[in-house]
């Protein structure tokens, strides 16, 4: 049998009818025009339907064919870019969508932040701002004879500030608002911090209420100025007829957070007689065991520098009679003996600084001098009536099965590496001024123990906590009128 022989024109046939189908398939005319870099293909409707293709050349068939083949990748690549197009349309909707949400959101944070702030700022604004204290409920007090003067540090720290397991500041406050207070009429406090507390508050009120008519204390201060109150509290049943107040610089260690200072007041005995009283609180010590850091030495001399000053600039035009009390954390005891339990006789260096500084004498090398006004008849009364420097802090008592031979008399409120240092810290300065008509007698240490408090029952005493109202002793005396 003969090769069977394959028909052109019936395959040519197939050829033509498969590319019309694929021509014919387009809604619309192809035209194609050739640029130099790329072919660029334009779609359109009005043009008629190709219908046919020539078949006259094998040639012009392939060349459908290939220009056919060249239009499927063209629409393919048309159809992928669409998609790419748009999958990223969808991608930037959701971007800004996002946007948008973190703007809101870092909005709503603004807006919360700003809200809790001012509302931080109220509270603080009323909370740390003094009390409004009551109308007086008795008069002013007047007198031609005599007026009791205490000087204190009531221990009342700040909130979470303590030595010990507790330092009882609220039970103490009750003590001292009912079992002391009543027993004077002008009373120099400190350490009666204020700072992120009302307990001040409720001591001025109560204070008031039984006749403390006239007051000064530190000024108040707020977080955001990174610092605590003086804790100065000057209380008066006597007029006061002009009061002022200085700030020291900052201190050092923890008293760089308290704005420690001075209290003045021009107390009116009666009439005709008036007194000028000074409180203040300087720079403490913190080295262990009582010991001397000279760096919080010459802080404390210029702040007694700055409270010269202050005196000069409040009493020297007048000549009524100064008084000058409080803690000046300047231990006057020299330390020359080895038995603890011996009186203070001799002073140290530190109380001579304190003392010239403070009279306006100076330091030997003419610091801190004032040629221009001295406080020439300023005494240490306190020492002139015992003929020495009494404990005012961390005393003790004999005890022969002690390591020293002494144990220390309170343990309660005083740290633990303080309680046997024997300090003499606590001060009355009188300066009569040439004059007479004003005398100080009967000095005491008040120890303020709870055992010798006789308006208490022997059960009452058991129950309280502590045994006496402060580590610290206070100072009294009689301002007596000639």
């Amino acid at each position: 049998m003969p090769p069977q022989r394959h028909d052109s024109t019936h395959n040519d046939t197939d050829e033509e009818e498969e590319l019309l189908y694929d021509m014919n398939k387009l809604d619309g005319d192809i035209i194609r025009r050739h640029n130099e870099d790329d072919d660029e293909f334009i779609y359109n409707q009005d043009a008629p339907l190709l219908t046919g293709v020539s078949s006259t050349s094998r040639t012009t068939k392939k060349q459908t064919v290939g220009w056919l083949n060249k239009l499927r990748q063209k629409i393919s690549h048309f159809s992928i870019v669409s998609i790419q197009t748009s999958s990223t349309s969808k991608e930037s909707t959701s971007i800004r969508r996002r946007r948008r949400c973190c703007c809101c959101r870092l909005s709503l944070c603004l807006v919360i932040t700003a809200l809790i702030t001012i509302t931080f700022f109220i509270w603080n604004l009323f909370y740390f701002s003094p009390a409004t204290l009551p109308n007086p409920t008795f008069p002013d007090k007047s007198t031609n004879t005599d007026a009791r003067f205490l000087t204190l540090n009531i221990f009342m720290r700040p909130p979470g500030v303590k030595n010990n397991k507790s330092d009882y500041k609220e039970q103490r406050l009750d003590y001292i608002i009912k079992y002391i207070l009543p027993h004077y009429d002008v009373i120099t406090i400190q350490e009666a911090f204020a700072f992120a507390n009302r307990r001040i508050d409720k001591l001025q009120v109560a204070a008031r209420e039984m006749g403390f008519n006239y007051q000064v204390a530190s000024p108040r201060h707020y977080p955001w100025q990174l610092a605590a109150d003086g804790g100065l509290l000057l209380l008066s049943r006597f007029p006061i007829a002009k009061s002022d107040v200085i700030e020291f610089p900052r201190g050092l260690h923890s008293d760089w957070l308290s704005k420690k200072g001075a209290l003045h007041a021009l107390i009116e005995l009666n009439a005709q007689r008036s007194v000028h009283v000074y409180t203040t609180h300087t720079q403490a010590s913190y080295e262990s065991g009582g010991k001397l850091n000279m760096d919080d030495t010459n802080m404390r001399l210029s702040q007694f520098a700055l409270v010269h000053q202050f005196i000069s600039e409040t009493a020297r035009n007048d000549g009524s009679p100064i008084m000058i009390m409080g803690d000046l954390n300047v231990d006057a005891s020299k330390h020359d003996q080895e038995n603890k339990t011996l009186p203070a006789l001799h002073s140290s260096d530190a109380y001579i600084k304190m003392v010239n500084i403070l009279n306006g004498t100076g330091l030997p090398d003419g610091t801190y001098s004032d040629p221009d006004w001295h406080i020439d008849t300023m005494k240490d009364i306190v020492y002139e009536q015992f003929g020495y420097h009494p404990v005012t802090f961390g005393n003790v008592v004999a005890d022969k099965e002690a390591t020293e031979g002494v144990k220390p008399v309170e343990t309660v409120l005083t740290h633990f590496d303080q309680v046997t240092t024997v300090q003499s810290i606590d001060r009355m300065f009188w300066a009569d001024r040439f004059s007479d008509t004003i005398t100080v007698s009967n000095i005491t240490i008040e120890h303020f123990f709870i055992k010798d408090n006789s308006e208490l029952t022997k059960d009452e005493k058991e129950e309280i906590e502590f045994t006496q109202i402060s580590d610290h002793y206070g100072l009294s005396c009689h301002i007596r009128l000639n």
